[in-house]
């Protein structure tokens, strides 16, 4: 009867670990899709803001000079190479 309770509790102990070992797996996967997110999020927001922040000043500036869409067109091109080259430093900064 000991050995029987010794076996089962070996095999319970056994599956035990099995479980927790596919749990901790499971859990480094989904904080690696969480920091996978949270990068994709963050470059999008970078992108997006970088560029609309400059067609605002381009449009302030076209306002106050009373000129058209040069200015415009002017700062959102400096907006779309500003986020370009965020992106390029956060690729940077990953790679290291």
């Amino acid at each position: 009867m000991n050995d029987e309770k010794k076996s089962f509790q070996q095999k319970l102990a056994s599956r035990i670990k099995k479980k927790k070992s596919k749990n901790l797996k499971s859990e480094k996967i989904s904080k690696q899709n969480n920091s996978a997110l949270g990068l994709g999020l963050k470059l999008a927001t970078d992108f997006v803001v970088t560029i609309i922040v400059g067609c605002l000043i381009g449009l302030g500036v076209d306002k106050m000079l009373e000129t058209k869409p040069i200015f415009f067109l002017i700062f959102l091109f400096l907006g779309i190479a500003g986020a370009f080259l965020n992106i390029y430093r956060t690729v940077l900064k990953l790679n290291k």
